[in-house]
């Protein structure tokens, strides 16, 4: 059916005109927020199982990336191996036990700061604590390497994230970030959805 679009990766609103110059337009906007204090989290007591993720776990894991997020979030098969090998990502939890994977969560962290790049709970266990025990072990973790501050970029329309966050003491930053996308009449040498770097 030949290519259909071009999608960028976030960007700051400096680094989205050359692309909205171009003809892209705004298709995702994400808001950041941060927690500067690790000191500080609030009880969780969720009876679930929390433990790092391993090489077995990779199918049951795309299947939940799936159920919990809309086709445009998707990991592909590769994502998990990739993580894995970054130098960047420093805790990768799952919640469950194999092949009853309930929520993952994905932090990286250089020095004394830390991103929160992916949190997701099923959407069948979604609102049983879950993803506050993921993101309370990870603070947990961070907070004994020395790490003073995590951010978290999350949809603008993603309430429910955000009340998670904020329960936290995550806090707008007023920042945010816009994925760009271009739609195209089709390249039949190409098909489906091409995602290109942010940096031209």
């Amino acid at each position: 059916q030949g290519l259909k679009s071009l999608v960028t990766s976030p960007l700051t609103q400096r680094d989205s005109r050359p692309f909205l110059s171009f003809g892209f337009y705004p298709y995702q906007h994400l808001d950041i927020l941060r927690k500067n204090d690790l000191r500080t989290s609030p009880p969780t007591n969720t009876p679930v199982l929390l433990r790092p993720f391993q090489d077995e776990d990779q199918e049951e894991l795309l299947l939940l990336d799936n159920r919990s997020f809309d086709q445009f979030w998707w990991m592909d098969e590769q994502s998990p191996k990739d993580i894995i090998d970054s130098q960047e990502v420093s805790f990768f939890y799952v919640a469950g036990e194999s092949r009853k994977l309930r929520g993952y969560i994905l932090i990286s962290f250089e020095r004394d700061y830390a991103h929160l790049s992916r949190i997701a709970v099923d959407p069948e266990y979604q609102g049983r604590g879950i993803a506050s025990a993921l993101l309370d072990r990870g603070i947990q973790f961070l907070r004994r390497r020395g790490v003073r501050s995590i951010s978290v970029s999350t949809q603008a329309n993603n309430y429910r994230s955000k009340a998670l966050y904020r329960k936290f003491g995550f806090r707008e930053t007023g920042e945010s970030l816009c994925i760009c996308r271009y739609d195209l009449s089709g390249d039949q040498s190409l098909s489906g959805e091409i995602r290109v770097s942010g940096n031209w």
